[in-house]
């Protein structure tokens, strides 16, 4: 049976129609395509992506609707962390890794909205961590990387999924991050887990 849970929608500024050209893929580029349109970051268990292909989205749509029309037909559906980042939860309770994904002994909109505030503090803890040093400031680059975090909440390791555009401040990011303790994963998170940092502009500022 499908669960139904409150979506928790970006803020009235997000809701302007955009232009898309995004063409059926598998989803993982998809969505992150939608987040280079719209400046919304992206915090996913990357294996939920695995195997999934996204119908596309073209035309002038609200992000909202962009996202939807991305999701259509993949088993899965979107959760915004805050209005300008969102995270992708199995959308029914037998679909393949929501046992991982979902504590056993919490029903499974409780399990969602504890995934999504645990990667809205996971990015804000990662985002102040980068702000610490000019190099690694948040919001000059563009940047997807996958974390694992352990029972004690160290970050004790993560994967570049390209690069920043330097050498120099790849291996800063790497410095910066390694070891970061931020809060420990609710029991049963399936890792790792996908940040995306993107640039800043007129309406996405820089956050340091």
């Amino acid at each position: 049976m499908e669960q139904q849970v409150a979506q928790v929608g970006p803020a009235d500024d997000a809701r302007g129609r955009l232009s898309f050209d995004i063409e059926p893929q598998p989803l993982s580029t998809a969505v992150r395509a939608f987040s280079d349109v719209t400046g919304q970051a992206l915090l996913v268990d990357e294996r939920l992506l695995v195997g999934r292909v996204s119908p596309g989205a073209r035309g002038e749509f609200t992000p909202e609707d962009a996202l939807r029309r991305l999701l259509a037909g993949t088993g899965l559906r979107e959760r915004y962390t805050s209005d300008k980042a969102f995270t992708l939860m199995p959308s029914v309770d037998t679909d393949i890794g929501v046992a991982s994904m979902v504590p056993a002994a919490s029903s499974a909109d409780t399990g969602d909205t504890v995934v999504a505030s645990y990667g809205a503090a996971l990015q804000s803890a990662v985002e102040a961590a980068l702000c610490r040093t000019p190099l690694t400031h948040p919001g000059e680059y563009r940047l997807a990387l996958q974390v694992w975090i352990d029972g004690s909440g160290e970050l004790h390791r993560l994967r570049l999924l390209g690069s920043t555009g330097s050498a120099e401040r790849d291996k800063a990011v790497e410095s910066v991050l390694g070891g970061l303790r931020v809060d420990p994963p609710p029991p049963g998170l399936a890792q790792p887990l996908t940040l995306l940092l993107l640039p800043a502009d007129a309406s996405r500022p820089a956050h340091c």
